[in-house]
C-alpha cells in the first residue's frame, strides 16, 4: 500500500493527505533558524527492556513500561514516557531514513517515540491530542572508517529470529544513551506520524549526529526479513507548508570563536584541516549547519 493512497485508503486517515503538518520533512539547513531558549535534551533511563516485533512494514521496539523512560527538555514543556522505537531502511545504502538534510538520505533512520504522561494516560490517547508525543530521530549512516554501533548490531542480530510477520523477539537491556548519539545538539519542529494516521501531535527532535552501520550488517539486515515491505520501509518527504525548524547549533557566522564545522562531509582527521582538529575532541565527523536566524 503506497503512503500516497493512504489518505484515500480510509477516512480515519485523512491526515495523511490533507494534513499541513505532516512528516516527514527536508531540513533545509539554510532555512534553519536558532532559538537559544531550546534546553538540554534528558533522559532519563539507561535501558530498554522490550519486545521486538515484525509488523510486516516496519521493526518495532514495544517498551516496557513497568521501567519507564522519560524525555524531558529541549522544545518540550511537559514529561514524556518512551512508548516504542522504529526502524527504517531501503534497498539501496544510499536510502532509508525518512527525514533528509538538504535532499540527502541516510541508509535509515531510528525513531524513539515517547507519550505525554502528564496529560494523557497512554499512547492511544496521546496521538489524537494536542502536545501528545515526541519523536527523536538519530540517522543511521553507513561507514569503512567509523566504529560501528554496537546496539545496533544487537538489534540486528535479532532480526533472524522475528523474520516472519508477528514473530516476537524479548530484547533486554539495550543500552538507550548508545543508540541516541553522544550529542546535545538537535532540529525541532511541530509534526505528525509517518505512518497511519498521521496524527499531528509530534514533536519532532533530530540529533546531530548519526549512528554508523557497515555494509555487511545492512545486509544482513534487509535478507534477514522475509518480507519486501520491509525494504523502503520510509514515507516520502511532504510540504513543510511555512513551519518553522529551530535548532540549538550555532553558526559560524554568529560567534567569533568557532568550534565545529556544519555540513554532510565526512572530515578527515589526518588532514591539516583547522575545522577538523576542533572537531576531534567531540569525534563528531557528521553535523548540519545552522543559518545566521535566531529567535529573539
Amino acid at each position: 500500500m503506497s503512503p500516497d493512497f493512504w489518505g484515500r485508503l480510509n477516512p480515519k486517515w485523512s491526515h495523511c493527505s490533507k494534513g499541513r503538518r505532516q512528516s516527514p520533512i527536508d531540513i533545509d539547513t539554510e532555512l534553519l533558524i536558532y532559538d537559544q531558549y531550546l534546553r538540554e535534551l534528558y533522559i532519563k533511563g539507561d535501558y530498554i527492556d522490550g519486545n521486538l516485533i515484525n509488523t510486516g512494514r516496519s521493526i518495532e521496539i514495544e517498551v516496557d513500561q513497568k521501567k519507564p523512560i522519560i524525555i524531558t527538555g529541549g522544545p518540550l514543556s511537559y514529561q514524556y514516557t518512551l512508548s516504542n522505537v522504529t526502524l527504517h531502511f531501503g534497498r539501496e545504502n544510499n536510502r532509508g531514513s525518512e527525514h533528509s538534510i538538504n535532499q540527502l538520505q541516510f541508509s535509515g533512520e531510528l525513531q524513539f517515540y515517547g507519550y505525554n504522561g502528564q496529560l494523557y494516560s497512554n499512547w492511544s490517547e496521546a496521538k489524537r491530542s494536542p502536545n501528545g508525543l515526541v519523536a527523536i530521530a538519530t540517522m543511521i549512516k553507513m561507514t569503512k572508517n567509523m566504529s560501528t554501533n554496537a546496539q545496533l548490531k544487537i538489534m540486528i542480530n535479532s532480526f533472524k529470529n522475528i523474520s516472519n510477520r508477528g514473530d516476537i523477539q524479548q530484547l533486554n537491556r539495550l543500552n538507550l544513551k548508545e543508540l541516541l548519539s553522544d550529542t546535545k545538539q538537535f532540529v525541532t519542529y511541530e509534526g505528525s506520524l509517518t505512518q497511519p494516521a498521521c496524527f499531528e501531535s509530534v514533536q519532532w527532535i533530530i540529533l546531530n549526529k548519526p549512528l554508523y552501520i557497515s555494509g555487511h550488517q545492512l545486509h544482513q539486515l534487509r535478507t534477514s526479513l522475509k518480507s519486501d515491505g520491509h525494504q523502503d520501509n520510509f514515507r516520502p518527504i511532504q510540504q513543510l507548508n511555512n513551519r518553522m525548524v529551530t535548532t540549538n547549533i550555532i553558526n559560524h557566522r554568529l560567534i567569533s570563536d568557532l568550534r565545529f564545522k556544519y555540513d554532510l562531509e565526512e572530515i578527515d582527521f589526518n588532514t591539516d584541516n583547522a575545522y577538523s582538529k576542533q572537531l576531534c575532541y567531540v569525534n563528531q565527523p557528521v553535523a548540519y549547519k545552522a543559518s545566521n536566524k535566531r529567535i529573539t
